[in-house]
């Protein structure tokens, strides 16, 4: 399995009032994770929540990354 390295990106203030998950909002990594577990499921193959290539049950072909 190879390794990633997560850069932080700053995110700007929401306004008041706005809850995390508003429309517009970036996705976090939890939610990358679960869809891509729900592809694989139901598809057989999921985008690569690490290089965005395809990530198959073996893992991805492109980064060597794979879901545990």
């Amino acid at each position: 399995m190879s390794t990633a390295t997560l850069e932080l990106i700053p995110q700007p203030q929401a306004e008041a009032g706005a809850g995390p998950h508003e429309e517009g909002s970036a996705p976090t990594l939890e939610n990358l994770v679960l869809a891509a577990w729900e592809d694989l499921a139901l598809r057989g193959r999921a985008a690569c929540p690490v290089c965005d290539g395809w990530i198959e049950p073996a893992g991805c072909p492109g980064c060597g990354s794979e879901l545990s």
